[in-house]
């Protein structure tokens, strides 16, 4: 039986020793991989500056050699050198995910048109033109620039990972029809990460074998965008939020992450469950439902993003009266207290006295856990609480509620 353990036992040991071997190989690998895609982003990036001189160069002869461009007869131009452009008619919709359909900040499909100037060229050779559309490097034009030439343009066209294929897939071409097109679906195949600029640009020009004439077109550019990777939509955030966003949507939350499993475990499944939440009793949140014992950059970033929600076109309130009568405190969708009306005169949170600060906290401790309950009967209008028609439980008429400044002058 000793002879069976120590058997036993050395091939544990054996087992081990492989395991610490190949965790070992595994990360000698991830070294490597590292070190050589910082080789390949700094020879790309060398490969760039050897570019920029080779057209410096070629700039300075072709300034002691002018040549004249030739231009298709009958093509509707205002003068011989005229301003002739591709343009971009529309922006890109934000975010913007790898193998998501790439659309207009309407989102519609991308137009694109060709110029002279200011007009668009609607008739003659070059509103029939075929435009391909690529994926520029995102550090072209950074200095602003509004023209460039042919050779600047291609030198700046981003290659697909090691060098293969394209950054974009789908459609990538269109014809002019009347000097506008729409482009078709077309999408990214790889984020800009691994980019210099962390950006891509996506740009237009009238396909290489199928010039007008000789006609210079210039080509079309958007702004540069970050192109993330399409498995980190899940955590997307948005700025702002919406009420109706998933929680995860928040800064610090991840899709079904430690603080998205303990919200959910009490009913906080969106933005605006959170807010209500967080202005019903903060501490409770913190420390009790995510259980961060003591305030950090996390739970401050988490609920500086959500007050940014825009509430503008959510006016209803909900009132809560003392037992007196002669104080009614409000409250906005989420439960944020917003004002109070003393003895007939609604005066906002922000303008509260001492007194009426402590007045209206106090009560609002009293409402804490009826808010759920309390109906919508007030609307704000302007910066005047208004009972809405169909409420009558309330005693208190809209008409008779007076702002502070309206009680002044009185």
């Amino acid at each position: 039986r000793s002879d069976g353990i120590t058997v036993t036992e050395s091939i544990s040991q054996i087992g081990r020793m492989v395991q610490r071997k190949m965790e070992g190989i595994q990360k000698v690998q991830a070294l490597m991989m590292r070190k050589l895609e910082n080789l390949e982003e700094k020879v790309e990036s060398m490969s760039h500056e050897v570019k920029k001189l080779a057209r410096l160069h070629s700039n300075r002869h072709a300034d002691k050699y002018p040549r004249s461009e030739p231009y298709q007869e009958g093509a509707t131009l205002s003068e011989p050198n005229a301003n002739i452009r591709l343009r971009f008619l529309d922006g890109l919709r934000t975010p913007i995910y790898t193998d998501k359909i790439i659309t207009s900040q309407s989102n519609a499909a991308i137009r694109v048109g060709v110029f002279d100037g200011e007009k668009m060229i609607n008739e003659g050779p070059l509103s029939k033109a075929k435009v391909e559309i690529l994926v520029l490097r995102g550090d072209f034009c950074s200095d602003g620039q509004e023209s460039w030439t042919e050779e600047e343009f291609n030198s700046h066209i981003a290659q697909g990972r090691h060098r293969q294929g394209s950054v974009l897939g789908g459609d990538c071409s269109a014809w002019l029809n009347n000097g506008e097109a729409s482009l078709g679906k077309i999408r990214f195949r790889e984020g800009s990460s691994r980019t210099p600029s962390r950006k891509f640009i996506v740009g237009g020009r009238v396909c290489m074998n199928r010039k007008i004439g000789g006609i210079r077109v210039q080509e079309a550019v958007m702004e540069p965008v970050t192109v993330l990777d399409r498995r980190n939509e899940a955590n997307e955030k948005r700025h702002p939020p919406r009420l109706d966003d998933e929680v995860y949507r928040l800064e610090e939350i991840s899709r079904d992450g430690i603080y998205h499993r303990r919200l959910k475990n009490v009913h906080i499944f969106t933005v605006e469950d959170f807010l209500k939440a967080l202005n019903k009793d903060a501490d409770v949140l913190r420390e009790m439902v995510l259980e961060i014992k003591k305030r950090s950059n996390a739970w401050e970033r988490m609920v500086k993003h959500a007050r940014e929600c825009c509430l503008a076109d959510r006016p209803e309130l909900k009132a809560y009266h003392s037992v007196e009568g002669n104080v009614v405190i409000f409250f906005n969708c989420v439960h944020d207290l917003v004002g109070a009306i003393f003895y007939g005169v609604y005066v906002s949170r922000d303008n509260f006295d001492p007194a009426k600060k402590a007045q209206a906290y106090e009560l609002k401790e009293c409402a804490r856990g009826q808010l759920d309950i309390l109906p919508f009967d007030y609307v704000m209008n302007g910066n005047l609480p208004e009972q809405v028609p169909s409420s009558t439980h309330s005693t208190l008429d809209a008409a008779f509620i007076l702002g502070p400044d309206v009680a002044l002058q009185r």
